[in-house]
């Protein structure tokens, strides 16, 4: 049909032919189907790499896990790191006691061999005092060590704490209660005569409280 055929055709002659319902529905259908399945492939993509994920996230773990040092390992090094630490400081503890005593040793070797007497003590009555005087500054310490010098008239007129604290008051205050409390006689030279001399000793806590 020529265009001029189709200018002067009837209208009803150029209405076009309806299509069926059932083919319209099949259609919708198909394009429906389509795209759920569409979808479907999408989350399943989805799934399998959020899969892959946790089980890669799962393997770096286990790894992890594996390679990392264990808790008790971990525990056993410190504990002996501290072991350690502590036998090197009671090592350097008994070195300088055993120098402390052989300087006494020593001192008290070149005054008999002169003729002479050292400091020698009478009474220590301060236990109590001590005891109260080192909770009240809050020591803690095994004892206290200490060297007092005494006078001609057996009286203590110096003090020095051999472990010395951080704070000087708190050596100064426990120097004035060993000072107070001990009783000495004095030194004396080869001639007889009183002189000045020194005293060192050493104060257990365990024993101050097994004594009060």
């Amino acid at each position: 049909m020529n265009l001029l055929a189709i200018a002067t055709a009837p209208a009803a002659a150029l209405m076009l032919t309806p299509v069926p319902a059932a083919v319209v529905d099949e259609g919708v259908a198909e394009a429906e189907t389509g795209a759920v399945e569409a979808v479907r492939a999408e989350v399943a993509v989805a799934v399998e790499a959020e899969a892959g994920a946790g089980a890669q996230m799962e393997t770096e773990v286990e790894t992890a896990v594996e390679t990392a040092t264990p808790v008790a390992e971990i525990e056993a090094a410190a504990e002996a790191q501290i072991d350690e630490a502590g036998e090197e400081r009671v090592a350097a503890r008994i070195i300088d006691i055993r120098a402390d005593d052989a300087s006494a040793l020593d001192e008290a070797a070149a005054e008999a061999a002169q003729g002479a007497a050292p400091v020698q003590l009478v009474s220590w009555d301060g236990d109590f005092e001590l005891m109260k005087t080192s909770r009240r500054l809050r020591i803690w310490r095994s004892h206290i060590a200490y060297n007092l010098t005494v006078d001609a008239e057996g009286k203590a007129t110096g003090c020095e704490l051999t472990e010395t604290f951080r704070m000087r008051r708190v050596s100064d205050t426990l120097c004035e209660v060993l000072m107070a409390h001990h009783t000495f006689e004095p030194a004396h030279n080869a001639e007889g005569a009183a002189i000045e001399g020194n005293y060192s000793s050493r104060i257990s806590y365990q024993e101050m409280l097994e004594r009060l």
